[in-house]
């Protein structure tokens, strides 16, 4: 009988050594990488094993991760035989420990404000029951006009009593209201913060031996990303362009990343990733209603674009560095390696992070077009701003530590020369008239000639010498039977396919210059002309 009860006992315990233990764990992150949109992030447990078979569930992790990404880190001595991903509802009743604390505050402050409504309800109570009893008693044996001097006397001054002590309690309840309010506004971001919906991990870990380690996971999560934001810094026209390079880094996860290694990439994750497969084109007849106009539209911007990227000129050395972080040039993306440590809450503002900082010598000119304004714009041109690994994205400019505007910086930018705009000078006074004794128009045969002529005046009253970029343009005929014809230009450049005309001058402390133009359009008489823009 003895041996018996020996065997079931030493069966028991083998049944329960054979049966996986549960260990649940959350994870403390350690490193974030942000990508232009997602982020991968990694973290670490610690956790105890027994030798066999064991179930580590990864509890609280963010519900938007990819379950596609997980990647689990193990030691030599353990085998991981399965993952189990799950969702995890929490219900509505569980509370976290703050919010326990900020309902019990509440409540503490509701009860004082009950107590409140209790002594003003009485009081409000008392005055009805005056003002229902308020009158003359015939058994009194004074006279009514006596009767009535008391009377009064103790209305006035019972009624005041009761007005004041009411004001004050009413005061103290305020108070109190505005106490619960912020409270509950807490209370709700908290709850906002809260994440009720999370993901857990569920690892079935062998072991070969009873042991200790770290377990680290990592994960792609989508709710978050960074975008990238600049600073254009220039103190004069004679020191470098300081480019402040930052990124404005979001997270919504539910979890908050603290004092954690932060890497943050240009990469884009693409959950696409089949090669495009080209489709035969096929060409018909367009009945459109508009299809003409459409044509000409197109032609219109595409001039139109080719205006406004007129061709700059500038001899620019290339850009000094001065990294705060460690820039990486991989072969799909850069990555920047923050040097210290950072937390990103998880919020919905984002928070912004210095990735570097350039001195960039850049060539400055001032630059007009008195047609439009007459206002002239101090220009930074910075050549082979392509080697500075920039990425589309808004700029703040300063000029001599003041705020100018906005632009954008725009990564598919073509042209050699990036010109930024420094804001306007209202130092240098320019002036475009037309000139209205050589503006003429005659009829010959079966032609009629228009003549224009302009003539543009500077001034600079800076206490330095200035290059100025003077844009004006002739018109375009689009119809072969409208000429337009340069008369006079000066020294001016024209391109021929815009029509813009560009002079470059250079300008002394206190001189003035002009520019003269004219030009001549010719067309059939009885053809009425207009000029436009698109």
């Amino acid at each position: 009988m003895k041996r018996y009860i020996l065997l079931f006992v030493i069966g028991s315990v083998s049944l329960f050594r054979a049966q996986a233990q549960e260990i649940k764990k959350e994870i403390d992150i350690k490193q974030a990488t942000v990508f232009l949109q997602g982020a991968k992030v990694f973290g670490t447990t610690n956790v105890s094993l027994q030798k066999g078979r064991n179930k580590v569930k990864i509890v609280n992790l963010p519900n938007d991760l990819d379950e596609n990404t997980y990647k689990i880190n193990l030691e030599k001595s353990t085998t991981l035989l399965s993952i189990t991903p799950q969702n995890n509802i929490l219900k509505n009743d569980e509370l976290t420990d703050t919010e326990k604390n900020l309902d019990n505050e509440r409540k503490k402050l509701q009860r004082q404000i009950n107590i409140l409504d209790i002594q003003i309800n009485t009081l409000s109570g008392e005055q009805k029951i005056i003002n229902d009893n308020l009158k003359i008693s015939t058994n009194d044996r004074s006279t009514p006009q006596e009767q009535l001097i008391k009377l009064t006397d103790f209305y006035r001054k019972r009624m005041l009593e009761i007005d004041n002590q009411t004001f004050l309690l009413n005061e103290q309840k305020s108070i109190l209201d505005e106490s619960v309010a912020r409270i509950n506004k807490d209370f709700t971001e908290e709850q906002k913060h809260k994440n009720p919906n999370t993901k857990e991990l569920v690892l079935e870990i062998l072991a070969d031996r009873e042991t200790n380690l770290t377990l680290g996971i990592s994960y792609i999560v989508a709710n978050a990303g960074w975008v990238p934001s600049y600073d254009l810094r220039a103190e004069s026209v004679k020191k470098p362009l300081e480019m402040v390079y930052k990124g404005k880094i979001y997270q919504k996860t539910g979890q908050d990343w603290n004092n954690i290694k932060l890497f943050v990439s240009t990469y884009r994750p693409s959950y696409n990733q089949n090669r495009p497969v080209l489709s035969p084109l096929y060409v018909a007849e367009y009945t459109g209603y508009n299809s003409q106009s459409e044509v000409a539209d197109y032609k219109m911007k595409k001039v139109s674009a080719e205006v406004n990227s007129y061709q700059m000129r500038a001899d620019v050395v290339q850009p000094s560095q001065v990294p705060v972080a460690v820039v990486s040039d991989n072969q799909m993306n850069m990555m920047y390696e923050l040097n210290y440590s950072q937390t990103i809450v998880s919020q919905e503002k984002e928070q912004y992070v210095i990735l570097d900082k350039k001195q960039i010598d850049a060539t400055y000119k001032y630059h007009t077009v008195p047609k439009l304004n007459n206002q002239v714009f101090l220009m930074a041109f910075v050549k082979n701003w392509q080697t500075l690994n920039l990425i589309s994205g808004e700029a703040n400019i300063y000029f001599e530590d003041n705020y100018i505007g906005k632009t954008n910086i725009t990564s598919n930018y073509v042209k050699d020369e990036f010109p930024i705009s420094l804001g306007v000078d209202e130092r240098i006074v320019v002036k475009r008239i037309k000139l209205e004794d050589k503006t003429s128009q005659k009829t010959m045969n079966t032609n009629k000639w228009e003549t224009e002529s302009y003539q543009i005046s500077i001034r600079n009253n800076t206490k330095e010498s200035i290059e100025l970029e003077i844009l004006d343009q002739l018109p375009i005929s689009e119809n072969s039977k409208i000429l337009v014809k340069a008369l006079a230009i000066g020294d001016g450049i024209l391109d021929e396919k815009t029509g813009s005309i560009l002079w470059n001058r250079k300008l002394n402390t206190g001189t003035i210059d002009t520019i003269t133009f004219s030009y001549e359009v010719k067309y059939p008489k009885e053809m009425h002309i207009q000029y436009y823009s698109r």
